[in-house]
């Protein structure tokens, strides 16, 4: 979370954070020190092993239906965790990560038992002609690691070596092993202090390590998670849950190290191989090369800040179902492909889907909020030509939903330009700055309070991102300083939400749906209510809640989060023992109501019932009921604290009475 930002993978380096009442808030993914985004570091030729002959009396058939099957191996490193972190790692984290992607993804061509293959000494071998086992020249390695875990010796192919000349080759040492049974992945799971936690501020990353020879499938790979950023903090969980998953799925197959590695549907590369079994090694980039059926490079027509239009570079990932997927999510037709990432450096760029165009879906390259796995990334896991996947574990992705080709294909000033030419709202960008007191927003989903993380830079932003050309209250001459907090979001501003810390200490956080960011009762200025059924409403003004004698309005408002229900009227919000109905979108609610023994009066804005009801009837204007103002409560004819008073008052005339009746009788 917020406060936390070293505690996930993925998140993001600018600081960012406004004084409201007394309190810090914190941007998702952003916080006062340096956090890094997501790294995904392709492991290197020397680090992974290609080609890894499965013996055939180890395939056998299945039920094509049969799941995705992951073997997790934990590592020592994880049984010295202290007993809550190991419990959180080994009985929480991995099991509910693995299970999700096992639901979700199943093997085309299932292996049998995997023996890995051993690790050389040197980074000389060879192989023989028509002999599929890989020979080492001298030696097999002492261990054979898989990342930085050294592999069980039950989990090796016996060592295989040639001579120096290569004449005389066969097998030297322990004879193959029982291997890994029922597995079509094995995953290594460490906790250890390496170089890259102590660089890179992440609390995870993980890798694949070794690659079967038919269908160049990863049949092995790790996942390290850093001790020191291990949180148990409960309102974490979901957030390292979400990283986990996104780490797991890099070693699976979602990695640029992998692209040129892809099948079609028939069983074919997408990518031509040499003689080797491999595709074309590209040095300056450190990786195999793809074809441009896997990967190809377009450029882009980008509206900046004068009125200028600049050529923008992108790749795009362009096998079919991703495709598909994308034209029929963004509602573009013509749409070529999925933008890949082209900033935050080596292991984000390409390594993860562009935040600007699909900023919360988990495979972009920083956590900034509500994390879900949609269907794009479940259609690339398929276009690998390893998975078949079941799209009913896809979760929902309202971010550029249905936006068009614009929005899917121009800069966020052309958007937002566009937006207020036609005088739509701009979400799911924004251009207000963050100011005291906060103009508070609902995120692109409606699920969560949130500000627009509009900010001023150190720096001018390089011109391909510089997008305004008025901003309130800014000169001119500072206007090539603001733009969204997200770097890899090309600066773009969102929504987002955020987290309150007191003296440094986390608070709530703004999500609607968890309970536990309940305000107390004494600072719960607009009547809210947290929990699964509640969800993020504009304000049309500042609420009140007022005592006899005390009347609050909190300065920070725009939005609320607030219980609702389906009805067959349609869309109801529920405050206590009263309901609203909302009859149609943009309505206003007069809210006049009591709770926690203060009268509240406020107005919400009624959202659309189809955004949250699967069914609702024909909008229509709202009965006379809600038209009206319903008539003030006349809180200090009820009010507690108006009895009290009056029982002080009596008991300080009491003596004054006893003395004036003493007085009289003599």
């Amino acid at each position: 979370m917020a406060a936390r930002c070293a505690a996930l993978s993925c998140c993001c380096s600018a600081s960012a954070w406004v004084f409201a009442v007394g309190a810090l808030i914190f941007l998702h993914g952003l916080s006062s020190g340096a956090c890094s985004i997501c790294k995904h570091r392709v492991p290197g030729p020397d680090e992974i092993i290609y080609k890894v002959h499965l013996s055939p009396n180890h395939v056998f058939k299945r039920n094509v239906n049969q799941q995705l099957r992951v073997k997790t191996i934990y590592d020592t490193s994880v049984e010295n965790l202290l007993p809550e972190k190991r419990k959180l790692v080994k009985n929480k984290l991995f099991p509910q990560a693995v299970s999700y992607l096992q639901k979700t993804f199943q093997v085309r061509k299932p292996s049998g038992t995997i023996l890995l293959s051993r690790q050389c000494a040197s980074d000389q071998y060879l192989r023989k002609r028509g002999d599929p086992r890989r020979y080492c020249s001298g030696a097999c390695a002492q261990y054979t690691r898989c990342g930085p875990v050294i592999v069980p010796e039950e989990h090796l192919q016996q060592c295989m070596i040639c001579s120096a000349d290569g004449w005389h080759c066969g097998s030297v040492g322990i004879p193959d092993r029982e291997g890994v049974e029922d597995a079509d992945f094995v995953l290594y799971v460490s906790a250890l202090s390496t170089e890259r936690c102590g660089q890179e501020n992440i609390v995870a990353y993980a890798a694949y390590c070794q690659l079967e020879a038919k269908m160049d499938r990863p049949i092995a790979g790790y996942a390290n998670l850093c001790p020191n950023m291990i949180s148990t903090q409960a309102q974490e969980f979901v957030g390292m849950l979400s990283t986990v998953k996104h780490e797991i799925l890099h070693a699976l197959g979602f990695s640029a190290g992998l692209f040129a590695f892809y099948y079609d549907d028939n069983g074919n590369p997408w990518t031509t191989r040499h003689a080797t079994g491999l595709p074309s090694f590209n040095p300056s980039l450190g990786l195999y090369q793809w074809s441009n059926k896997v990967v190809r490079k377009a450029a882009r027509l980008w509206d900046v800040r004068g009125n200028q239009i600049l050529q923008h570079d992108v790749f795009l990932l362009v096998t079919p179902r991703v495709v598909e997927e994308a034209r029929k999510h963004f509602n573009c037709p013509v749409l070529e492909g999925m933008e890949l990432e082209n900033q935050g450096g080596l292991g984000t760029e390409l390594n993860h889907w562009e935040k600007r165009l699909l900023e919360n879906e988990a495979m972009t390259g920083s956590h900034t909020q509500n994390r879900v796995f949609s269907r794009i990334t479940l259609a690339l896991m398929e276009d690998t030509g390893w998975y078949r996947a079941n799209y009913s574990m896809a979760e929902k992705l309202d971010w550029g939903r249905n936006k068009g080709c614009d929005f899917a294909t121009k800069s966020c000033k052309f958007w937002i330009a566009q937006q207020r030419k036609r005088q739509e709202i701009v979400r799911p960008y924004c251009d207000t700055l963050r100011s005291n007191p906060l103009q508070l927003m609902c995120r692109e989903d409606q699920r969560a309070v949130a500000v627009c993380n509009l900010q001023k830079f150190p720096n001018r932003l390089p011109h391909e991102y510089q997008y305004f050309d008025h901003l309130n209250g800014i000169s001119t001459e500072e206007l090539p300083y603001y733009g969204g907090a997200i770097e890899i979001a090309d600066f773009c501003p969102f929504s987002q939400e955020f987290s309150w810390h007191l003296s440094g200490k986390y608070q709530r956080g703004s999500d609607c749906r968890v309970p536990e960011n309940q305000p107390d009762p004494s600072r719960n200025y607009a009547a809210e209510t947290y929990g699964p059924n509640s969800v993020c409403l504009i304000q049309k003004s500042a609420f009140t809640m007022e005592q006899c004698t005390k009347k609050l309005t909190y300065p920070d408002w725009g939005s609320g989060c607030y219980q609702i229900f389906c009805s067959s009227q349609g869309l109801k919000v529920w405050f206590k023992d009263t309901t609203y109905l909302c009859s149609r979108a943009g309505q206003i609610l007069a809210i006049n109501i009591e709770m926690n023994n203060w009268v509240y009066t406020g107005n919400l804005i009624c959202p659309a019932c189809l955004d949250f009801c699967e069914s609702c009837p024909p909008e229509h204007d709202p009965p006379p009921i809600n038209k009206t103002r319903i008539r003030p409560i006349d809180i200090c004819s009820r009010s507690s604290s108006l009895v009290v008073t009056l029982w002080l008052l009596l008991i300080n005339l009491l003596p004054l009475l006893l003395g004036f009746l003493l007085c009289a009788h003599n």
